[in-house]
C-alpha cells in the first residue's frame, strides 16, 4: 500500500474523542475507589477484629483500580501516538503496526502483580 502524508479529518477527531473516553474512564474509576476507600477507613474505625479483615479486604480488592489505569493509559498512549503522528496507508486505514511500535518503544514495563497491598501502601492510599 502507498503511503500519503495526508491524514483523514474524521480519523483524528474519533482518536481525538476516544482519548477523552479513557480518560474519563480513568477519572471515573478514580473517584469510585477513592469513595470506596474513604468509607472503609470510616467503617475501620469502629470494626471489630473479623470485620476489620474483611474490610481490609475490601481495600486490597480496590488495587485493580491502579492496574486498570495502567492499561488505560497505554491504550491512551497508543491512541495519542495515532491521533498525532499516524499516517494514513488508504483513506480510513492506519498504519497500526507502525504505531504500536512506536508506542511500545516509549512504553514502562508493566508492574509486577502483587499478592495484595501492605500496610503502608493502604495508609498511604487512605492519605491520598
Amino acid at each position: 500500500m502507498a503511503q500519503t502524508s495526508k491524514s483523514d479529518p474524521r480519523v483524528i477527531a474519533a482518536l481525538g474523542a476516544a482519548v477523552k473516553q479513557i480518560e474519563g474512564a480513568i477519572a471515573d474509576t478514580e473517584r469510585g475507589v477513592d469513595r470506596i476507600l474513604g468509607l472503609v477507613e470510616l467503617l475501620m474505625e469502629r470494626a471489630d477484629k473479623d470485620s476489620f479483615l474483611k474490610l481490609e479486604g475490601i481495600m486490597e480488592a480496590c488495587a485493580f483500580q491502579d492496574l486498570t489505569g495502567q492499561k488505560l493509559r497505554k491504550v491512551e498512549r497508543l491512541i495519542d501516538h495515532l491521533q498525532t503522528k499516524t499516517v494514513i496507508t488508504v483513506p480510513g486505514e492506519v498504519d497500526v503496526a507502525k504505531a504500536q511500535a512506536t508506542a511500545a518503544e516509549r512504553d514502562v514495563a508493566p508492574a509486577p502483580a502483587s499478592a495484595g497491598l501492605s500496610q503502608e501502601e493502604v495508609d498511604r492510599l487512605l492519605k491520598g
